[in-house]
């Protein structure tokens, strides 16, 4: 109901309003009239373009284009009845011949409490007491930037009833006679002027004068009693004038002073007690000094019960006195930034315990006393960007039970203390960025160094804001995501994984109820930008747990860029991870149901198959007990094997000797046979008779440097070197080289005991538990079998191949 009639009532004053700007719309040849809530008159004057826009009983704005003259008796009537307007302005038009007053008269205006008159350029004529004639009715004037270089002294007779009166910009000087009919003016704006003579009484009898602006007007000196007369005034604007000193005295006659403002002067120093008349004092301004202001004088805003707001900026301070502030408890802001100020004495803030925003940023403080802050229990902002701080103890802040927002931008902090927050109980706006912060501390144990990490923010929670961009962490705190923030920004770092929960590695299924236990409240906004975050599962697990299931805005994902195939192999691994469990959960209730339903036939068949498997194994022990050696030799040693070497092989139980005597071999057939005999080296245990005779039948027509690799895969082979048939340098070179692992001599010291010991161990194990071989000429027994091979092509060259393999 009450939307429908606040509907209807701007509906009816809409209307109210068209229908007046409609009535308002002159019937004037030269005008062409428009708009809608205001009327809107474009008119042509002779060629020269006159705009005028106007709403009923409020304002007329009439504005001239490139127009040096003007007849303004052509303007039009902009009502067909007379009103009265709050504010009428000239822009950019010239000086009319007549009065102001006829000339509103002729547009319908009967009435107006405020003219304002405004033209950049230099004009052609002057303003004199004419202009104002008639105008008894107006309280305010503005005729800034007009290029008017000189008012007479009767200009405001007149109009003796202005309280607000503006004539900055027009580089003029003022007398004393000029001011003197405005008894009842309360605001003064003469900045942009050039008031180098400036009178000590100009302003004597202005005794309701408020407000007081003489910015930039060239006052480089003034008298002790330069403001007398102007015992109320409020409010002072001192600046931009290059005043290089103050009289000690001359703020003694504000006593109604509140707010001064001295930015851009030349004070090298100020003088004591310089306000300790002005009692009402609320704020001082002090900016862009352009002489180094080293220190202020003790007790400068002291005893100022009414001090409020104080700014002292770019104006070079180095020190501050202990008692600059004493006694003045109702000071809410202070601003010291952009100064040189490299310590502050402990006691400085000691009174200010209503204080609510503190500016120290843009100095060169190196340290902050632990007790600096200790009264400010209502501090809600405290800024110390670019300042050269290292460390923060965790006294500091504790008893900023207020604090709402804490600027630590662009210091050189490298440890800042545990429990450094954990008294603020605030939604605090915390800002670290642009340090050397990495929460990483070394710590002397047992003589060696270990590293801790530690956040400072374990115990505060809630906070508002996070900033933790640039600096140099390789790790996240759990913290960081679990204790409640809104915004986290830890852009521009090193860290590489989110998430630090040792727990994180077993999965996604895991880590998301994990994340759920400890992310209680999830983040607003988060920046991770500029990191190099590893491109593995962990950290797509997180950044989907906190987008997806908790709705944070990862504002710069984008620049998170993997592979494609990176992420969907992290989503295939939980698929496959949990499609195996289920297949093995599966099979083993299957088999577990199977072995219930059929377990005695699965014992009768275990059975079974371990006494195969035993029968098996006592075949296998049975097999190696019997043993096949192979005797090669050339034919034309064939007496000296059987008289010496086949006598000295003990008879053994299950031993079969096979004897295979070689002829000459062709090369291409040779190295074919040898592979076989590599190849089949395990079906005999081989003893090669390597004589010069031997040398001569196997080797004629043979490269041996071609057959060298393939003779050394030989298996199973032991040589026996005998000196039997003509000397040989070939042989005797081979017998120099030859291998002593597998090879002997015949002859030489122990030679059945050698080459027994060269023979295969699984073999003759057996044979080497019987008695020592005696080194002379044994008999055969009866139980040893002979058996010569047939001399097949291919199987005599297979076995003659065999010989070679020492080669």
């Amino acid at each position: 109901m009450g939307c429908k009639f606040v509907y209807a009532l701007t509906t009816a004053l809409a209307l109210q309003i068209i229908r007046a700007s409609r009535l308002m719309c002159p019937s004037d040849p030269n005008c062409v009239c428009g708009g809608t809530l205001a009327v809107e008159l474009n008119c042509n004057i002779d060629g020269r373009i006159v705009k005028i826009n106007l709403l009923p009983n409020t304002y007329m704005n009439i504005k001239c284009e490139n127009s040096t003259s003007l007849d303004y008796s052509k303007l039009p009537k902009c009502a067909n009845i007379t009103n009265s307007f709050k504010s009428v302005s000239f822009k950019d038009c010239p000086i009319p011949s007549t009065s102001f007053k006829d000339v509103l008269t002729r547009m319908g205006v009967t009435k107006t409490m405020a003219l304002i008159f405004q033209n950049a350029k230099i004009l052609s004529g002057y303003l004199s007491r004419k202009h104002f004639a008639g105008l008894q009715d107006l309280t305010k004037l503005l005729l800034s930037i007009n290029g008017v270089t000189h008012l007479p002294n009767n200009l405001f007779e007149d109009i003796n009833n202005l309280t607000w009166l503006n004539i900055r910009s027009n580089s003029i000087n003022l007398s004393e006679e000029l001011l003197k009919p405005l008894e009842r003016l309360e605001t003064l704006e003469i900045s942009h002027n050039h008031m180098t003579n400036i009178s000590s009484n100009l302003f004597s009898h202005l005794s309701f004068l408020r407000k007081l602006s003489l910015w930039q007007s060239n006052v480089t000196w003034f008298s002790k009693d330069f403001f007398s007369g102007v015992d109320v005034l409020e409010e002072l604007d001192l600046s931009s004038n290059g005043l290089n000193e103050l009289p000690g005295s001359i703020f003694k006659p504000l006593r109604k002073l509140k707010k001064l403002t001295l930015f851009s002067n030349k004070f090298s120093s100020l003088p004591q007690n310089l306000f300790k008349n002005n009692v009402e004092l609320e704020t001082v301004v002090i900016l862009n000094n352009d002489v180094k202001l080293q220190q202020l004088p003790r007790y400068m805003f002291g005893n100022l019960s009414n001090l409020k707001l104080i700014y002292i900026q770019r104006c070079g301070l180095e020190k501050l006195p202990y008692d600059v502030f004493a006694d003045s408890p109702s000071v809410t802001n202070i601003s010291l930034a952009y100064n040189d100020i490299d310590v502050l004495p402990e006691a400085v803030f000691n009174d200010q315990i209503n204080l609510l925003e503190l500016d120290l940023s843009h100095n060169v403080l190196r340290k902050l006393e632990p007790k600096i802050f200790s009264s400010l229990v209502r501090l809600e902002r405290l800024d110390l960007r670019y300042n050269s701080l290292v460390e923060i103890s965790g006294s500091t802040f504790s008893s900023l039970l207020s604090l709402i927002y804490l600027d630590l931008e662009h210091n050189n902090l490298k440890t800042i203390s545990s429990y450094l927050f954990s008294n603020n109980k605030q939604k605090m706006s915390v800002s670290l960025a642009y340090n050397k912060l990495d929460f990483e501390y070394k710590e002397l144990k047992n003589n060696s160094w270990v590293h801790n990490k530690i956040s400072p923010f374990a115990h505060t929670y809630h906070l508002r804001l996070l900033n933790l961009s640039h600096n140099a962490f390789h790790s996240a705190f759990d913290d960081w995501w679990s204790n409640g923030h809104d915004i986290l920004d830890i852009s521009f770092n090193k860290i590489h994984k989110l998430w630090n929960d040792d727990r994180d590695n077993l999965g996604t299924s895991f880590s998301k109820w994990s994340y759920k236990d400890i992310l209680k409240k999830p983040l607003k906004k988060v920046w991770i930008s500029h990191n190099p975050l590893n491109c593995e599962c962990h950290n797509f697990y997180f950044l989907n747990f906190i987008t997806e299931d908790s709705k944070t805005e990862v504002v710069d994902i984008g620049y998170f860029s993997c592979p494609f195939w990176s992420r969907e192999s992290c989503r295939m691994r939980f698929m496959i991870i949990a499609s195996i469990i289920t297949i093995f959960v599966s099979l083993y209730i299957i088999v577990l149901i199977l072995f219930v339903i059929y377990r005695k036939q699965v014992n009768t068949l275990i059975k079974k198959k371990l006494c195969r498997r035993r029968n098996k194994n006592n075949e296998t022990k049975q097999h190696l007990n019997e043993t096949d050696i192979m005797v090669k030799y050339c034919e034309h040693d064939e007496e000296f094997i059987l008289k010496e070497v086949i006598p000295g092989l003990k008879s053994q139980k299950e031993i079969k000797i096979h004897m295979n005597p070689i002829t000459n071999t062709r090369n291409k057939q040779f190295i074919k046979n040898l592979k076989m005999c590599v190849k089949d080296a395990h079906k005999y245990t081989t003893v090669v008779v390597f004589s010069p005779n031997y040398l001569t039948s196997a080797y004629s027509h043979v490269n041996i440097k071609k057959i060298h690799g393939e003779m050394l895969k030989a298996k199973n082979t032991v040589y026996v070197f005998a000196d039997v048939g003509p000397e040989n340098s070939i042989y005797a070179f081979l017998k120099e080289q030859r291998d002593m692992r597998t090879s002997v001599v015949w002859g030489e010291t122990d030679f059945w005991n050698r080459i027994l010991s060269v023979l295969p161990v699984e073999k003759y194990d057996g044979y080497r538990r019987k008695s020592k071989v005696s080194r002379h000429k044994a008999k055969l027994t009866p139980n040893i079998s002979f058996e010569k091979l047939l001399e097949s092509s291919d199987h005599n060259s297979v076995n003659t191949l065999c010989t070679y393999s020492h080669v």
